[in-house]
C-alpha cells in the first residue's frame, strides 16, 4: 500500500512540474575514481613443478581465488599434503587436491595410488 501511495505522489509531482514548465534538473553523473584497493597488482604466485622424469602424472595449478566451484563429489578423502590438508579421490581417476601460498594444486594419475601421489606432492619443489 505504501508503495502505491509513494508512486502516486511521485507521479503527481512529475505531472505538476511538466504542467508548470519547470523541467526537473538532470541527475548528476558519477565520475569513477581509481582506488588503490581496486588497482593494486596481485602478488606474483610461484607454482610447483613436476620433475621431468614423471610422465604419468598431471599437475595443474591456478590461483586459489579463482577456485569458486565446489570440488567433485569423488574428492572426499582428507589427506595431509605438504604440511596442509588436502582432498583426494575415493573412486575413478586418482586425484589429490590442495592449496598452499595462494595456489590451488591438483595431481592426477591413472596409474598411481592416492598415497603415491601424496608422496610425489610432498617432494615437489
Amino acid at each position: 500500500m505504501l508503495i502505491l501511495i509513494g508512486t502516486a505522489l511521485a507521479a503527481a509531482a512529475l505531472l505538476s512540474q511538466q504542467r508548470s514548465g519547470n523541467e526537473p534538473a538532470p541527475a548528476p553523473t558519477a565520475t569513477p575514481k581509481a582506488t588503490g584497493a581496486l588497482l593494486a597488482p596481485r602478488p606474483q604466485l610461484s607454482a610447483l613443478a613436476l620433475p621431468s622424469s614423471v610422465t604419468d602424472v598431471q599437475l595443474s595449478a591456478f590461483p586459489d581465488w579463482l577456485a569458486n566451484e565446489p570440488p567433485p563429489a569423488s574428492l572426499r578423502a582428507v589427506v595431509a599434503i605438504r604440511g596442509t590438508m588436502g582432498i583426494a579421490s575415493v573412486e575413478g581417476l586418482t586425484v589429490v587436491n590442495w592449496t598452499e601460498h595462494g595456489v590451488s594444486y591438483r595431481l592426477e594419475s591413472a596409474s598411481h595410488s592416492v598415497s603415491e601421489l601424496v608422496v610425489l606432492a610432498d617432494s615437489l619443489r
